[in-house]
């Protein structure tokens, strides 16, 4: 009996979890038991609904990163997560959070951890979940729409009346970006394929250019900010449609931005690489934008837990509309992938 009751506890602190065991293919991702995180006095534990798939997932997955990041895998990726806390530190509990809360949260975890059950995560990176929005809309938007944020408001210093331009703006940062751009009162004109431009407008995008047909850097005007979210460009190109103080904004660094980013600080026209960190202020305004309807998540697929390999392959592949999504709450209990021993 007390060896049945000790199994017995044993497995209800265990957890189903993605774990990337090295390097390499979207093979290396396997689904497999492990403990669950214990939590600190400041720490809130988030029994995950959904979690979000970024391009930074596939990229650490590939090893692109490891001279960013050191190496310590196995471990579990992820960045995103929707769900309900199941436990709260006594320092969070001070802060206001309560077991049962619907949050969402940007996790402060060198590789993530949220594709699983649950994730372990400082109280201060933790937000309430848009009413407006479901468990899997509400992950799409913690790290994307951070990202969009902190280009535009913290790196361009976007005001009213601004003229913005947004490449890659059906994407899941650049949809983002739209909107929180039109929200604040700029101008936008979002360049995508011509298939997206109804979602766009919809998003709030003023004017359209289809990247097929048309250069964006050869339109003949000029904008206060150009926010490249897919790095397609170059601070070189841009500089011409940029007014004479304006900002141009890339998520991925390149020997020419980190050069230019600091050869720019003593120019009047800028060069920035936005890199996303944990931010409770930031999602806390994201989070306010969706509940007064200004905010809303693309969804462009969602899978459950056990096909992450997919999502990361859809992800990677390139073109994804808005965001790609995995189905944390399916009850995953005795599946297992199918490479795992």
């Amino acid at each position: 009996m007390a060896t049945a009751e000790a199994e017995s506890e044993t497995h209800t602190h265990l957890m189903q979890a993605v774990v990337l065991k090295q390097y390499g293919g979207e093979d290396n991702l396997l689904i497999k038991s492990i403990p669950r995180p214990k939590i600190t006095a400041d720490q809130v534990l988030i029994r995950v609904h959904a979690a979000s798939v970024n391009p930074i997932d596939w990229k650490i997955r590939q090893g692109m990163l490891k001279w960013i990041i050191p190496e310590q895998l196995p471990a579990t990726l992820g960045f995103d997560v929707a769900g309900e806390i199941a436990e709260v530190g006594y320092s969070a509990k001070q802060r206001g959070w309560n077991v049962g809360d619907a949050v969402i949260a940007f996790s402060d975890k060198t590789f993530g951890g949220g594709y699983a059950e649950y994730l372990a995560v400082d109280s201060k990176v933790v937000v309430v979940k848009p009413e407006t929005c479901s468990f899997e809309e509400a992950a799409g938007i913690p790290l994307a729409a951070t990202t969009a944020w902190k280009a535009l408001v913290k790196l361009g210093q976007l005001h009213a009346g601004d003229d913005v331009l947004i490449n890659g703006a059906s994407g899941g940062v650049g949809s983002y970006a739209v909107q929180i751009a039109k929200a604040l009162g700029a101008n936008v004109t979002a360049v995508c394929s011509a298939d997206n431009h109804e979602l766009v407008r919809e998003l709030g995008a003023d004017e359209t250019i289809d990247y097929h047909a048309t250069r964006f850097t050869d339109i003949g005007r000029t904008f206060d900010i150009v926010f490249d979210a897919v790095s397609k460009s170059s601070f070189h190109e841009c500089r011409r449609i940029l007014t004479p103080e304006g900002h141009y904004i890339a998520t991925l660094p390149s020997v020419e931005s980190v050069g230019m980013t600091m050869i720019s600080k003593f120019q009047k026209q800028s060069c920035h690489v936005v890199l996303a960190r944990p931010d409770g202020d930031i999602l806390r305004s994201l989070a306010a934008l969706a509940n007064e309807g200004k905010l809303r998540t693309v969804l462009d697929s969602v899978f459950p837990l056990n096909e992450v390999a997919a999502a990361h392959r859809k992800s990677e592949g390139g073109h994804v509309v808005g965001k790609v999504v995995l189905n944390v709450s399916k009850d995953l209990a005795n599946e297992q992938s199918p490479s795992e021993p």
